[in-house]
């Protein structure tokens, strides 16, 4: 058996490793039959993660604050943009299994502006390829360049035009070429305000020999780097609109069950937390320490019997004396006996404040007020959620986090095994017990960390503007088709009105992407992938300096 299993194994060890490590690759592979070709894919599926994840934490760049990005050894996302570090958008892009389905569309021209397409009667073939990509059939070059001129509108139409002909006229490669050419051919102001080109190749090279060399020269790029990021801050800074500062009670009840979920998904279901949220009056704490109780043990008696119990317990209450010996062992049992998921519910059940519920008989009252005075109309002031965005963002941190750390750590007792059980058979055992409780723990990093962007999005961005600094570009790509599709739904009736597309839009809905230059090589690489997400989901999109607009859409979704 041990031969029949050595050749695959090494076939899997040339192929993942490294980036992983083989002690690693051995102990999770236990767990799999790999004489069953099925098996075989399925850990091939798993290796494929854990080896996309090494790979983005190798691309990490230096970040002398500490808090480059969410791993073992940080404490959450880079708030300056760190985290666009994915070294191709396209890993991020789902593949599309469709057939090579023809979508006609009844587009008339490619301008934007409806009047002045009224002499135009082209109608345009889209067919999408089974990869994603889109491809334009019964269009001529003049109109491949319209449609390209529309989007890129920063672009002359003779760098269009030819970068059209480099690509042998398909639009889907000209399309990627302009991209990546837009968002790293910025340009920026100097010390006396003149706007000059960045310099490429080896003037770029020399340039910055000269920066090293001449003092002066240093001090206006502290300047420069000084304006751009008090540019930043004010963009960062701009008060949401009053749709976006209402508070949402639905939203937040949503969150708190999501986040009791991702700690005790494994023993409490989904609608079990969210009716147990909603009868101890929509309360964080209250709830935890509900569900706690109901699962708690019959007594202290019970809890001395299971001794890894007992001493769990006893680490609990020593961290938060307040808490009883039945919450503590509720706590542990509802997280299966993961104590950091436990210290994290209690600390919430404990930090969190419980909002004050008035009484039954105060809530029904009837009052009298006397009329205003004067005609001025009292405007309510909108609650300002920053602070629970901030809650909820260091919730999901802290929570990935833990995670992260607990998955790590379980891998490394499973590799510890794995190699002691060349001495020792039993320890087989316990590899194959700890690699499966690291892909949980990962799992669960996985569901934090993209709640992480969720909310960090949340909190610097209003109901037309999407701000993408901070996250990942498999987040960034996810939170901007959910948004946009939102914002679409959410225009109505007035997307049907006539006009042109920014009359019907109400000026188009922004994103936010940033100009690259945080990331280790100073290209944008959320510019890119978002745009290409956007253009194959069928939207009609232009591409400025740092940021993209979607006005419209191309063909009927």
């Amino acid at each position: 058996m041990a031969d029949q299993s050595n050749s695959p194994l090494q076939e899997l060890e040339k192929t993942y490793c490294p980036p992983l490590d083989p002690a690693l690759l051995t102990a999770i592979a236990l767990d799999f039959d790999l004489t069953d070709q099925a098996q075989v894919e399925q850990l091939r599926g798993t290796l494929d993660a854990l080896r996309l994840s090494a790979w983005e934490q190798e691309d990490l760049p230096f970040d002398p604050s500490g808090t480059s990005g969410l791993s073992p050894d940080s404490n959450g996302f880079d708030m300056d943009g760190a985290c666009e570090r994915s070294p191709s958008h396209t890993d991020t892009m789902p593949s599309r299994e469709t057939d090579l389905t023809s979508l006609t569309s009844g587009v008339s021209g490619f301008n934007l502006d409806d009047a002045s397409a009224t002499g135009r009667k082209n109608h345009v073939s889209y067919i999408v390829r089974s990869d994603g990509t889109l491809s334009l059939h019964g269009a001529t070059d003049e109109d491949k360049i319209a449609y390209l001129s529309e989007m890129f509108r920063s672009t002359d139409r003779f760098t269009i035009k030819h970068t059209l002909q480099k690509a042998g006229g398909d639009v889907d490669r000209a399309m990627d070429e302009l991209l990546n050419y837009v968002f790293f051919d910025e340009q920026i102001p100097d010390e006396d305000g003149i706007t000059v080109a960045v310099p490429k190749g080896v003037d770029g090279f020399q340039g910055a020999e000269a920066v090293r060399k001449k003092g002066r020269r240093r001090k206006t790029k502290g300047k420069a780097l000084a304006r751009d990021q008090y540019a930043r801050a004010s963009n960062c800074g701009e008060p949401l609109s009053a749709s976006s500062t209402s508070s949402n009670i639905w939203a937040t009840a949503e969150k708190d069950v999501d986040f009791i979920y991702s700690l005790t998904s494994a023993v409490l279901p989904k609608e079990r937390i969210r009716s147990a949220y909603h009868a101890n009056g929509a309360s964080l704490p209250t709830t935890i320490q509900a569900l706690a109780k109901i699962h708690a043990p019959g007594g202290k008696n019970t809890v001395e019997k299971d001794e890894l119990l007992a001493a769990q317990v006893s680490e609990i209450t020593q961290q938060f004396p307040t808490i009883t010996t039945e919450i503590s062992a509720g706590l542990l049992i509802i997280t299966r006996q993961i104590p950091s998921a436990a210290k994290e519910l209690a600390e919430v059940m404990l930090t969190v404040p419980e909002t004050s519920r008035a009484p039954l008989s105060e809530l029904i009252k009837i009052t009298s007020t006397l009329p205003p005075l004067d005609d001025e109309d009292e405007v309510a002031e909108p609650r300002n959620p920053g602070l629970r965005f901030a809650h909820n963002l260091e919730n999901v941190k802290s929570a990935a986090h833990v995670h992260f750390s607990a998955g790590a750590e379980a891998f490394s007792k499973a590799s510890t095994a794995y190699r002691r059980g060349k001495s020792d058979r039993l320890m087989g055992g316990a590899a194959a017990y700890y690699s499966s409780v690291g892909r949980d723990h990962l799992e669960l990093a996985k569901r934090n960390a993209a709640a992480a962007a969720d909310a960090l999005v949340d909190q610097q961005s209003t109901s037309n503007r999407l701000d993408l600094h901070g996250v990942s570009v498999q987040d960034a790509v996810r939170i901007s088709r959910e948004r946009v599709s939102a914002w679409w739904e959410s225009l109505g009736d007035t997307r049907l009105m006539g006009g042109s597309s920014y009359e019907r839009t109400q000026g188009g809905f922004n994103i936010v992407t940033g100009k690259g230059r945080h990331s280790h090589d100073g290209t944008s690489r959320l510019g890119p992938a978002v745009g290409k997400m956007l253009v194959r989901d069928g939207w009609r999109v232009e591409v400025g300096e740092g940021s993209l607009t979607v006005v419209g859409v191309m063909r009927q979704r």
